[in-house]
């Protein structure tokens, strides 16, 4: 998962971009990177690490002034995780000079790599976004023939932003993956991965980019949207509302927050004959679920961690030594408000189950009770093609474990998933047929073609 952002036609545009980047900190914590144009000629500056680590006022106003810009946060799936493949990337070709940053897996990518060696294409990352400007690069014809004609070629999900001049160009494949914003701030345009980061720059949510949209704008006006392909029945990933979207981001119609709060509710209803003097969750994507828990329980809600918000997300960590580090240092636990007592614990998911193990240890050893443990998504059996790091399936718990199994190895007294049913209700805001979702990770069933040769990878 890595976040997106492209800002036109303002003077401010890195600066903007830069703020946009640490709303979407969230979705990547590798590395980060910003491309200007508009003023001098294209620049790209990128590091490894934290956005406000990288960007400070002498960059973003002295070494990267622009009238336009893209940004990117990055988090590694499998890709190498080095500053090769920190984004965007810059290419000056026969179109002039273009960037592009990417979230998503282009899944052929290694058919088409292969393709575009026999023609001779020399590559410098090992990242999938590569191959896009690769096409772009051979392909003729107006701009958006351009990107429209070497977008067809791509199979599996991808957002993008990409600047040409002072031209900035939002797309979205047609399955719509990955979440992708439309915004405005007075006479900018704002394109970004989540609608929080439009509007904490002081910006207005306008609309999703559609499934297969194409949108080019150009001196504070859109000067072209179209579909570049047909949609297919739209497959938006629904674990961004279980776990990698901002509470506070719009989609499909209502906050994240609001169906945070519902998959809560809704775990209360599954587990009626539960009985528990407290409520609490796993900070912070536990927070909502938990929240919903209480009200529709009336069993008390507390806060029984303290977290170190100087530590980032162990679930985009890239090796699993980091996240186990990361989650010891990130949470403990307030003796005094869970001593003794049966409680309810909601997180938002169980992947490989050692992070969720840990945890449960900690609140035994400062004694607690009685741990009845609630996720708010179902057990993810298959692995992610389209974006998201799960580990392949003989390394997620529940893929070869039963619910039982799991309990018995967590050590809790009881352990429920929010079925499937009920997180789609959840996260639709209207009983709509277009609300529809990806769920492959929790069904094995993919709404593209899977094969050994699928490609997994980047972010």
């Amino acid at each position: 998962m890595c976040g997106i952002i492209g800002v036109e036609n303002n003077e401010n545009a890195s600066v903007l971009a830069s703020a946009g980047l640490l709303t979407l900190q969230h979705r990547g914590e590798e590395s980060a990177g910003i491309t200007v144009s508009g003023k001098e000629k294209m620049k790209t500056f990128k590091s490894m690490g934290l956005v406000s680590r990288i960007f400070n006022d002498e960059i973003l106003l002295n070494k990267l002034p622009g009238t336009a810009a893209i940004g990117h946060v990055r988090y590694t799936t499998s890709s190498k995780s080095s500053l090769i493949n920190a984004q965007p990337f810059q290419i000056n070709c026969i179109h002039g000079n273009i960037s592009v940053a990417h979230n998503g897996n282009i899944t052929n990518f290694p058919q088409i790599k292969e393709m575009l060696l026999k023609k001779g294409a020399i590559f410098n990352h090992t990242s999938d976004t590569e191959i896009l400007l690769h096409l772009i690069a051979m392909s003729k014809g107006s701009l958006a023939n351009i990107v429209a004609n070497s977008m067809r070629k791509l199979e599996g999900a991808f957002s993008l932003v990409i600047l040409k001049d002072r031209t900035l160009i939002g797309a979205r494949d047609e399955n719509g993956f990955r979440p992708l914003v439309l915004g405005k701030i007075a006479n900018s345009y704002i394109i970004s991965s989540e609608s929080s980061a439009v509007e904490v720059i002081g910006g207005k949510y306008i609309r999703d980019i559609k499934p297969g949209e194409i949108i080019m704008i150009e001196n504070g006006r859109i000067k072209k949207s179209f579909l570049y392909k047909k949609p297919k029945k739209q497959n938006t990933c629904i674990f961004e509302q279980v776990y990698f979207s901002r509470s506070d981001s719009i989609v499909f119609g209502q906050t994240v927050k609001e169906a945070r709060v519902k998959m809560g509710e809704y775990l209360a209803q599954q587990m009626k004959n539960i009985k528990a003097d407290i409520v609490m969750p796993v900070p912070d994507t536990g927070y909502f679920a938990a929240l919903g828990f209480s009200r529709a329980s009336n069993i008390l809600f507390e806060n029984g961690f303290v977290r170190n918000h100087y530590v980032g997300r162990s679930f985009i960590k890239p090796s699993q030594t980091l996240r186990d580090l990361t989650a010891s240092l990130k949470l403990r636990p307030i003796k005094e408000v869970v001593y003794g007592k049966e409680i309810v614990l909601i997180d938002d998911s169980i992947v490989r189950g050692t992070t969720s193990k840990r945890l449960i240890n900690i609140l035994k050893e400062v004694g607690v009770k009685k741990i009845h443990f609630a996720l708010s998504c179902p057990p993810i059996i298959s692995s992610c093609y389209y974006g998201i790091d799960t580990p392949s399936k003989e390394h997620l718990i529940a893929a070869n474990n039963s619910i039982e199994e799991m309990r018995k190895y967590l050590s809790v007294d009881s352990l429920t998933f929010l079925t499937l049913d009920n997180l789609v209700k959840a996260c639709s805001f209207s009983s709509k047929k277009d609300d529809v979702f990806c769920a492959a990770c929790f069904t094995g069933k993919y709404p593209t073609k899977i094969s050994k040769n699928t490609y997994k990878e980047d972010c």
